[in-house]
């Protein structure tokens, strides 16, 4: 049976950078390597929140990146 295991963990914000000519939203990114892989959503989700009144855009939306290796 295959097995993963998270090798890396990136964070990634989401920030709203306006509208394009078009009306679309222009989404920046701001993006934190290093993670634990070991650390909870609730805990990254916490981690934004404290920094979103830092950023200069709002915040949109909050992500997690994993990359993992599977073996036998």
């Amino acid at each position: 049976m295959a097995t993963r295991t998270i090798t890396e963990s990136v964070f990634v914000m989401n920030l709203s950078g306006g509208l394009d000519e078009k009306g679309e939203q222009i989404l920046l990114t701001k993006s934190f390597r290093n993670i634990k892989p070991a650390a909870s959503e609730d805990g990254l989700l916490a981690i934004a929140r404290k920094l979103a009144p830092l950023q200069q855009h709002p915040l949109v939306s909050v992500e997690r990146n994993d990359t993992a290796e599977i073996v036998d």
